[in-house]
């Protein structure tokens, strides 16, 4: 540590005290520093100081005596040529610790320890220059000093500069801050000035993505600090150029590559030039599908369903051509990664991620006076794969568009997460595709007619169908458009939840869930008041039916929030049991419960409806074959997840049985608190009612009376019956298949178990989330 001249010129550190711990006691030193006036020279002598040696550790000044000698010493400046090292007194001083201890010292506890800086440290002030680059470059500088080129750039130069770029908009899409990522590139500061076409045209289309997946992101809203950091810091990234002028410019920058490319005749030259077509031609076509998707053209609802429809149809031809031009990105992405090496590569050990064009300390004051995050500018390798899966992720985001139904949006969003583990820009599309304007579904039709629609394809309560009195009761329609404009938050904020990343989903749905409690107790009230309003003579009764549906919702949320917790390895195993227990005797049961209700319902209207036609045809009519099929194919997913759970819970009440499942001591630990923990989210829902600890007790009393044999041979009969479940229904996705595997792995180990395998071993049992994030597979070792 050498003191020099900082940026803070009027700063004066009076002492600098280290402490270190010798076997006899905790000693405490000051050294002396000079400070000079522009007159006079004074020196501060230090108070208590004492040889090294010592026996008696000497005691800090007070705190009457420190002030005084702060007030004294505030009027001086520090002298240039009187800083003394300390480097070596302060490693011999510390050398006695080990890495992470601390010294606990009645003025210097723990939070002073958490509030010490490293001194002279520039992370502490973004306007102090980094040794490695005592004056920034900028676009100006660089231009005088010609260290860039704003004309004549060879082909492998701006490869360089364009790969550098696109791992640079990579690194920002990962979290950390623009002006440490792509802003570091001069030809972005003043794209205007660059005479290369190729270059001009380049620079302000990656500002124009760089804006457009701003927007994206920042309308989506469904980012947290750790994800995105949306500030541009004050540049306009040419906010005078549109995105069509940004297209013809790259258009005409094409062009001109290809002629150049027919006229070269030298075989490497040719090579760098289509290298460079390729990303150039990249670039137009990834921000061709940005403006595509952003924004949506928009309906207005009010001048009726036709008009709606009619401005809704040109959506899906836009989206044909949005997809062709990923496509054609995608290709282009492949071409990319394999000429990487054709242009300029960074130079080794330098922060920069290409030699020239880069500046990585020109926006160092722009920076908050904060700790700022380390940057790594990411692989140009690894860029071009992450660009790659990027665009794939996008392709599938656009199925969107025909989700027409909240049920099925809320479905395509849980799935994408699942399957794609998706970036934050990804997430993004999805939310301004559906969303793009306040509550307007796609743009066109409100959120709360398209809830309607749900309630309806879901149980179709009376007072939906028009041919029911109540369809047109201007009491029941005033009832139920408050019910919906009164919770229709919460239904866009379940929807708005599927964006998050998968930790702050479970975070959101755990707040989400008190709304739920209200949610549940207007929809109660509405039932009632529906019933009171229908005619006696009516043979369909309005009994439960909006508070079957947001029952049904409410479960998902409840089911997803415990399963979200093995995703994220949040429990001890010895918590699993209960874990389990909630979901295989209560949640997935009525979910069950739940949607064959539902089911039961709709074919009590449709025979009400039209009960002639029910008695003269035994067959169902096609439509409600269609429609039973889709509910048939979530009953049956259900209920394997139901015994699926099961499964689980009785394999580890034999676990419990045998003491295979080590638990934390009794001195440090209660279970009863760990239980309520868990559920807490749920102790305000009325329906389903929160279990209470003492019941998961007195089943887990009775349960673990029985020998382990008959429960490990319980659990197999409930792995093997999920597994006949899943292989019943045709055309399984992938998810289908990995619970199959799931299933048959832990059937046979149970099996395993219950036949006396590994009965003498105490060896706790290994769970294995690797085929599966929700249901790992068990396995014993002897």
């Amino acid at each position: 540590l050498v003191f020099q001249t900082p940026c803070w010129s009027r700063f004066i550190y009076l002492a600098i005290s280290c402490i270190l711990r010798p076997k006899k006691g905790i000693f405490v030193r000051f050294f002396t520093v000079k400070m000079c006036d522009q007159s006079s020279e004074a020196e501060v002598l230090p108070q208590g100081h004492q040889n090294e040696e010592s026996e008696n550790p000497s005691h800090p000044p007070s705190n009457v005596e420190a002030e005084a000698a702060a007030a004294t010493v505030g009027q001086m400046e520090p002298c240039a040529d009187d800083w003394n090292e300390i480097t070596a007194q302060f490693f011999d001083c510390v050398k006695d610790l080990k890495l992470g201890e601390l010294v606990h010292d009645s003025t210097f506890g723990l939070l002073e320890a958490m509030s010490a800086i490293e001194m002279m440290d520039p992370k502490m002030d973004a306007g102090m220059s980094c040794n490695r680059e005592a004056t920034p470059l900028t676009f100006d500088t660089a231009v005088e000093t010609g260290q860039i080129k704003l004309n004549n750039l060879l082909a492998k130069e701006s490869i360089g500069i364009i790969d550098a770029v696109y791992s640079c908009t990579v690194s920002w899409l990962e979290g950390h801050s623009m002006a440490q990522t792509v802003l570091t590139c001069l030809y972005l500061h003043k794209p205007n000035r660059i005479e290369c076409k190729t270059m001009r045209s380049f620079s302000i289309a990656i500002q124009k993505i760089i804006n457009l997946i701003r927007n994206f992101i920042i309308r989506a809203n469904v980012y947290e600090e750790e994800d995105f950091q949306h500030s541009s810091f004050d540049y306009n990234l040419s906010e005078e150029v549109t995105e069509t002028k940004a297209m013809n410019m790259l258009k005409a920058a094409e062009e001109e590559l290809i002629k150049k490319t027919k006229d070269t005749e030298d075989e490497r030259e040719r090579e760098e030039l289509q290298a460079l077509l390729a990303r150039v031609r990249f670039t137009r076509l990834l921000l061709h599908s940005l403006v595509g998707m952003y924004p949506l053209k928009q309906g207005n609802w009010r001048y009726g369903q036709e008009v709606a429809a009619q401005t809704a149809v040109p959506l899906k031809t836009e989206m044909i051509d949005i997809v062709k031009s990923l496509n054609g990105a995608l290709e282009l992405a492949q071409a990319i990664e394999k000429t990487i090496e054709l242009g300029t590569q960074p130079v080794e050990g330098s922060d920069a991620p290409n030699p020239m064009g880069f500046s990585m300390m020109v926006n160092q004051r722009l920076l908050p006076p904060t700790f700022p995050r380390s940057t790594k500018i990411k692989d140009r390798q690894l860029s071009i794969q992450y660009l790659t899966e990027l665009i794939q992720r996008i392709k599938h985001a656009c199925k969107i568009a025909n989700c027409t139904s909240y049920h099925a949006a809320l479905n395509f969003l849980m799935d994408f997460n699942k399957k794609f583990t998706p970036c934050l820009l990804s997430r993004s599309i999805p939310q301004t595709l559906y969303l793009p304007a306040g509550r307007l579904v796609f743009g066109v039709k409100p959120l709360i007619e398209v809830l309607k629609e749900s309630v309806r394809a879901f149980i179709a309560p009376p007072a939906l169908r028009p041919d029911n009195p109540l369809y047109n009761n201007p009491f029941a329609i005033n009832c139920i458009n408050s019910f919906f404009e009164y919770h229709e938050q919460t239904f866009y904020s379940l929807f708005a939840i599927c964006g998050y990343n998968r930790a702050r989903q479970r975070d959101h749905l755990g707040l989400l869930l008190l709304n739920f409690a209200h949610l549940q107790d207007g929809a109660e009230r509405v039932d009632v008041y529906l019933h009171s309003l229908t005619p006696r003579s009516e043979n369909s009764r309005h009994l439960a039916c909006f508070g079957t549906w947001v029952f049904y919702h409410c479960l998902r949320a409840m089911s997803f929030y415990l399963l979200a917790g093995l995703e994220l390895e949040l429990y001890s195993v010895h918590e699993y049991l209960y874990i389990f227990w909630y979901l295989y005797q209560y949640l997935f049961s009525w979910i069950v419960s739940a949607l064959t209700r539902a089911e039961t319902f709709l074919a009590e209207q449709e025979y009400a409806a039209d009960p002639k036609a029910a008695k003269a045809s035994q067959k169902k009519p096609k439509s409600k074959k269609r429609k039973t099929k889709t509910d048939v194919k979530e009953i049956l997913f259900n209920e394997a997840m139901e015994m699926l759970c099961g499964g689980y819970y009785k394999a580890l009440v034999g676990f419990y049985k045998e003491d295979r499942i080590p638990e934390p001591l009794p001195l440090f630990d209660n279970e009863q608190v760990r239980f309520e923990h868990r559920f807490a989210p749920f102790a305000n829902l009325s329906t389903p009612p929160p279990m209470p600890y003492s019941e998961f007790r007195q089943m887990k009393f009775i349960m673990i009376q029985s020998p382990a044999t008959e429960l490990y041979a319980a659990a197999a009969k409930h792995f093997h019956e999920a597994r006949m479940l899943l292989e019943t229904f045709p055309n399984p996705d992938e998810e289908w298949h990995d619970i199959v595997k799931v299933a048959k792995t832990n059937y046979v180990m149970m099996n395993l178990l219950a036949s006396g395998h590994s009965r003498q071993s105490k060896q706790p049992p290994e769970f294995d989330f690797s085929c599966h994030r929700y249901f790992p597979i068990i396995k014993q070792r002897k």
